[in-house]
């Protein structure tokens, strides 16, 4: 018989029962966060110094386009978390994997700077929202709750994965064939593996393949209704709702901090001396600690209260700030990434669980939709500010003491945030 509604359909063999798909789907979900990061945000960095010699623009001309392209995420924000909310997450990750493919295509091929800008922010970043961290973490939501805060931390270890793989990979391709390879490169690989990827495989709901989140066992109901995690708000009643902008501040302060340490990580470390691909280790002494951030904080978030990891992630991104500040050698450099890979690990499986807990998963995507509207001005403008700081002062200083205040605001929001040990309407 065939089980399904919505985009999607499962068919199962009577008299036995299908696997639990949600495994795949987390599978999905990495890919998609990985994807998403890797051919738009993580290598940016990489690109700042050889597209301003080609388009002979200072650096932090060139910066700016990260603040753009955060901004036009969060503009497609409240557009997303509705289409994901009814169940079109298929469809949209697949239309979004398509336009990042053909803008990072048409990107290098530019010959103008306000050309690029359009097809990196406008289309490539643009379709990246369809497909990236929002929809992947409300994809994850449908699928996981009591083990949300694990399976969201690996969802976002994709991003890890390709804050480190991401660098390395365009500095080599950069050196060796130029930055216009490169980005054709990114482009080949998002049209030739998300695309299929999404296409084939992305399922929104467990209820639309007849299965219950988790993996539960479905009632004896053919056809199986949503869990009672699903009570649905009015979208009007959630922006009533105080606890959805302070949740979205609040960790959108926080945020703010690897959102600009992506544009200034390798440039910073050009300007103390370090070569390109030195500057990139970095991100190699980052990776494991921040997948095991993301795994043991996300785990932990699942069975114990979330506010003693969120001041630590605080804390510890207000040293790493300061670290930057004091200029340190290239081993301290270095151990920095260890250090900030810990403290930024947790920050989303964190954002994930307390949305999860505050509004449930029937509202996962539409409560992270509206939030981007307060929280992705605030990552733009921290990195607009950043790249400004740096162009009128000619030093990092000022922008490393911006991002402590700014990080250090959030998590104290984060302190008076309400935040339930259980979903609305979990037993």
């Amino acid at each position: 018989m065939t089980i399904g509604a919505g985009e999607s359909a499962v068919r199962v063999d009577d008299g036995s029962a299908p696997a639990f798909l949600g495994w795949r789907m987390l599978g999905v979900a990495f890919m998609a966060n990985f994807l998403a990061s890797a051919v738009t945000l993580s290598p940016f960095g990489n690109f700042v110094v050889p597209m301003s010699e080609a388009f002979q623009v200072h650096p932090s001309t060139i910066g700016y386009g990260i603040a753009m392209a955060i901004l036009t995420m969060g503009i497609a924000g409240p557009f997303v978390g509705r289409w994901l909310d009814q169940g079109l997450a298929r469809r949209m990750m697949t239309v979004g994997a398509l336009l990042t493919g053909v803008g990072l295509l048409m990107l290098s091929r530019a010959t103008e700077l306000w050309y690029a800008g359009f097809c990196y922010v406008g289309i490539a970043c643009m379709g990246a929202a369809f497909f990236g961290v929002m929809p992947s973490m409300t994809l994850i939501a449908n699928w996981f709750v009591r083990r949300r805060g694990l399976a969201i931390g690996i969802t976002v270890a994709g991003a890890t994965v390709a804050s480190y793989v991401a660098p390395a990979t365009s500095q080599y391709l950069i050196d060796h064939y130029g930055w216009r390879t490169a980005v054709f490169a990114f482009g080949c690989l998002t049209l030739g593996v998300s695309v299929p990827l999404f296409a084939r495989f992305v399922i929104a709901r467990p209820e639309e393949a007849g299965q219950l989140p988790d993996g539960d066992a479905p009632s004896q109901a053919e056809e199986v209704g949503p869990s009672e995690d699903c009570a649905l708000r009015e979208t009007s009643d959630l922006m009533r709702d105080p606890q959805l902008w302070l949740l979205a501040v609040g960790f959108g302060l926080v945020m703010t901090s690897p959102v600009v340490l992506i544009g200034v990580a390798v440039p910073y470390g050009q300007s103390l001396g370090f070569s390109g691909q030195d500057a990139n280790l970095f991100y190699l002494a980052m990776a494991p600690f921040s997948l095991l951030g993301k795994l043991v904080i996300g785990g932990l978030a699942d069975v114990a209260p979330i506010k003693p990891a969120i001041v630590m992630v605080v804390l510890v991104n207000v040293l790493v700030w300061w670290l930057f500040y004091i200029e340190p050698s290239y081993t301290l450099f270095v151990v920095t990434g260890a250090i900030y890979g810990v403290g930024i690990g947790g920050a989303a499986p964190l954002h994930g669980v307390a949305q999860g807990l505050v509004f449930g998963r029937a509202n996962f995507g539409r409560a992270g939709g509206l939030g981007a509207m307060a929280a992705v001005p605030l990552l733009a403008i921290a990195s607009a500010a950043s790249h400004a700081l740096l162009g009128a002062t000619g030093s990092y200083s000022a922008s490393f003491v911006l991002q402590m205040s700014l990080v250090s605001l959030g998590g104290l929001l984060l302190v008076f945030l309400p935040i339930p040990r259980h979903s609305p309407g979990a037993s």
